[in-house]
């Protein structure tokens, strides 16, 4: 079990590395007004590395005690909100001091948001509480994206929304799409369920990354923003739907 920790490191250096130069490189490809077509490659080509970044995270996370990885996770938070405010605060000079800056934020606050998603997912004892969890995460998401919280702060332009806002970019723009602070804790979250609960693992985490995917390109679709955990959620669901109904069932 001892080498569960350094493969994963490996997973997660490997996922961070192509997200980073993801980051870097495609706001310089040479594209004033990237079509629809290409802005969904973009999207998909972030999301890759976001999902190895997040497993590497999970398998490593197997040698961590919970208030350890809440720590890494509170140093990392701490890390890439100040460098989020950094980037939007125009201190930077636009450029690769910019990008470098988002880079470490974005990275940064996926890092905090795994370990907070993993160490949730650990006091999640059965697929009861985790269906509870699914329906509080989609009722709260479409409240506060349609009526709640987080219109308020994008009406007012807050800047809260720096930190709360992963902000990822597409081929000749490095803003290409943004997705929630609060999505990756949720990402990472129901990865982790899956695992613990003996559900499907690697088809639960590829599936709630194709759902935000999905979420961001709908949302360019319909041209508005879309909150993306009712399709996380809803992908968790359908890819355990079995599994689920079988340990209810046996449950009653």
């Amino acid at each position: 079990m001892r080498h569960l920790p350094t493969r994963g490191l490996s997973y997660s250096l490997a996922g961070a590395a192509t997200l980073a130069a993801l980051i870097l490189l495609l706001p310089l490809v040479d594209v004033t007004e990237p079509p629809p077509v290409a802005r969904i490659a973009a999207y998909a080509l972030v999301l890759v590395p976001v999902s190895l970044l997040l497993h590497g995270s999970l398998i490593a996370a197997a040698g961590y005690a919970t208030s350890r990885l809440l720590a890494v996770g509170a140093v990392s938070a701490a890390l890439g909100l100040s460098s989020a405010f950094l980037t939007s605060s125009g201190v930077l000079e636009r450029g690769s001091g910019v990008l470098l800056a988002l880079c470490v934020a974005n990275l940064s606050r996926i890092l905090a948001a795994a370990c907070l998603g993993i160490a949730l997912a650990r006091y999640v004892t059965s697929v009861g509480v985790v269906l509870i969890i699914v329906l509080a995460a989609i009722a709260s998401d479409l409240f506060s994206v349609f009526a709640g919280p987080t219109r308020v702060l994008v009406q007012e332009n807050s800047p809260l929304l720096d930190g709360l806002l992963l902000v990822f970019p597409t081929f000749g723009s490095a803003l290409g799409f943004g997705l929630g602070l609060s999505d990756f804790i949720f990402l990472a979250l129901f990865a982790a369920a899956s695992l613990f609960l003996n559900l499907r693992y690697l088809p639960t985490l590829l599936g709630v990354c194709f759902a935000a995917f999905l979420a961001v390109t709908a949302g360019l679709m319909l041209e508005r923003p879309l909150p993306a955990l009712p399709f996380i959620a809803i992908a968790f669901v359908l890819v355990n739907a079995d599994l689920i109904v079988a340990s209810l069932v046996k449950r009653g």
